[in-house]
């Protein structure tokens, strides 16, 4: 990774022992406990920077930063980040996890401070799944669904804002595709 792509990264992810603390999917491969030859080590760790540049450059033209505190939907209508009541979460709860699905490898944004959007890469999205979000919609969110994003893998992009704190959101490129053109 780019000393540059480093540093504008730690503005949006946390770091530990040095190192950004990226999304689930989206580090860069160790060599050495890879386990993959050397040919699907460059792939893995090409496909990484490219997804990487598209992470941080979505969030930098958004002003957003992650956050550990998100759980689901309802997060987003707080007005401080803290996860749900257990009973009441539609994720993580023991309530019924009507969005345990589509929130498949969530990422939690914080635009000055406040919970704004909520990114998801699920491998399918099923009608139930559209009905819940339509749903949370009705309660005054937006969402947008997309191509791959920086995830791909066969996923799809979702992404589900306030629009008091987020006027407008813009899909994130295809990270693959961009890999692809590259070569």
């Amino acid at each position: 990774m780019s000393r540059e792509l480093e540093m504008r990264a730690s503005k949006i992810f946390k770091k530990q022992q040095g190192e950004i603390l990226w999304p689930y999917g989206l580090a860069t491969p160790n060599r050495r406990r890879s386990g993959l030859s050397e040919e699907q080590y460059e792939k893995a760790a090409a496909h990484a920077r490219v997804a990487q540049q598209v992470i941080v450059e979505w969030a930098e033209d958004h002003g957003l930063r992650s956050s550990e505190s998100g759980c689901c939907p309802r997060w987003l209508l707080r007005n401080a980040s803290r996860q749900c009541e257990p009973d009441a979460c539609g994720m993580y709860g023991s309530a019924p996890r009507d969005d345990a699905s589509w929130l498949d490898h969530p990422i939690f944004w914080l635009k000055d401070g406040l919970p704004t959007a909520i990114t998801s890469s699920p491998y399918s999205v099923s009608q139930d799944d559209r009905s819940r979000i339509e749903q949370w919609q009705e309660s005054g969110l937006m969402a947008a669904f997309g191509g791959p994003g920086w995830y791909g893998s066969g996923t799809t992009q979702i992404v589900m804002w306030h629009p008091q704190r987020l006027a407008s959101v813009y899909l994130a490129e295809d990270a693959g595709r961009l890999l692809r053109h590259s070569e």
